[in-house]
């Protein structure tokens, strides 16, 4: 069963991949290319540190986390860009930093796929936080915090990729520089934050 959940993720990454292109162009493939670089950066970090949650032993993998972890950011990120942009009427992209509107309402959405994704994923067994942690209906309490933030924290980062106006290479050395830090430092503050707050 979780090999299919795997194939289906993979797919869904997929069509969200090709709208990206589709529908942004080159603009596209560098706003869903970076988002698949947050999540593997993430995902791999939190794996080799033993960080927050750990994952059941799955099939496909991509570095030391299962392909799962590192493409699902990649997938909601964009999805709830697209929500957001239908719900303010503003595209990202289109002001020179996004408004606390479209902070505000990306934040809620990743929020609320929290309450979607952890019990589901508890459910089937792939995901498993620490031991200790504490949930409201099988939401860990830290999660919405955390899927909401890495959100906003991206948001502000692509946006400040994108004012420098750098192509090819220059665009690339931007997004190792503002990526990485961004990747370890959520993990790392989530971790402390919920250590601090007890949960």
């Amino acid at each position: 069963m979780l090999l299919s959940i795997e194939l289906i993720t993979l797919a869904f990454f997929l069509v969200c991949a090709a709208h990206a292109v589709a529908s942004r162009g080159r603009e596209g493939v560098w706003l869903y290319g970076s988002l698949i670089a947050l999540g593997f950066l993430r995902e791999n970090f939190v794996a080799l540190h033993k960080l927050l949650y750990e994952f059941a032993p799955l099939t496909l993998r991509l570095g030391a986390a299962p392909i799962i972890g590192s493409i699902i950011w990649a997938y909601s990120i964009y999805i709830t860009i697209l929500w957001t942009e239908e719900v303010t009427d503003e595209r990202l992209g289109s002001r020179p930093w996004p408004s606390w509107s479209f902070l505000s309402m990306a934040a809620l959405f990743m929020a609320a796929l929290a309450g979607f994704y952890e019990p589901f994923l508890k459910l089937i067994g792939m995901a498993r936080w620490e031991e200790g942690t504490r949930t409201l209906l099988d939401v860990p309490l830290i999660a919405p915090i955390g899927y909401a933030s890495l959100t906003v924290l991206f948001l502000l980062a692509w946006t400040w990729i994108r004012r420098t106006r750098f192509r090819g290479g220059r665009r690339l050395a931007a997004l190792a520089a503002v990526l990485l830090p961004i990747a370890l430092g959520h993990a790392l503050g989530l971790q402390a934050l919920k250590t601090y707050l007890g949960w």
